[in-house]
């Protein structure tokens, strides 16, 4: 199946926290079809390290060959963002 250019994943916080790898691995499905996935956190005020590590990391490092691109985040998420694009640097090195 021939992949999909782009798409664009609203990420909800107001419905539950989002902390948990399951949380993270529910958003994700199906997105390895795309080649680029813009994770919208607009409204998003927190995220767990586990939810960051799922998606930054994890995911990450077994898709390598889909971009993910998190806009309108908060420090406080971009934070958590960084330190598990660092540990899966640091993984790949």
């Amino acid at each position: 199946m021939p992949r999909s250019p782009r798409t664009t994943i609203i990420v909800l916080s107001n419905v539950e926290d989002l902390i948990t790898r399951s949380q993270a691995k529910r958003l994700m499905q199906r997105v390895e079809r795309f080649r680029t996935v813009v994770l919208d956190f607009a409204g998003v005020t927190s995220i767990g390290q586990a939810f960051a590590d799922e998606v930054f990391r994890v995911f990450a490092n077994a898709h390598p060959d889909v971009e993910l691109v998190p806009v309108h985040a908060v420090p406080q998420v971009q934070q958590m963002i960084r330190r598990a694009e660092v540990a899966r640097d640091e993984g790949n090195a």
